[in-house]
């Protein structure tokens, strides 16, 4: 059980840091409404994906991880 708490946790973290930068992103243009909703959502996604491949890549670039 505990072998999966690091991963939960990189999650609620990419997740946390693609929301934040969407909503951020979203904000700064003016955009509202179910267009702005729907492009935060997008946004925030593909970030939050990103985030989880990059940090994957350091992790095993490091040797922190298995390959």
């Amino acid at each position: 059980m505990l072998s999966y708490l690091p991963s939960a946790i990189a999650i609620l973290i990419c997740g946390f840091s693609g929301a934040l930068l969407a909503w951020t992103t979203v904000d700064a243009l003016g955009w509202t409404g179910v267009g702005g909703a729907i492009v935060t959502a997008i946004i925030g996604m593909v970030a939050a994906t990103l985030l989880w491949i990059a940090g994957v890549s350091a992790g095993k670039a490091l040797g922190l991880l298995k390959k």
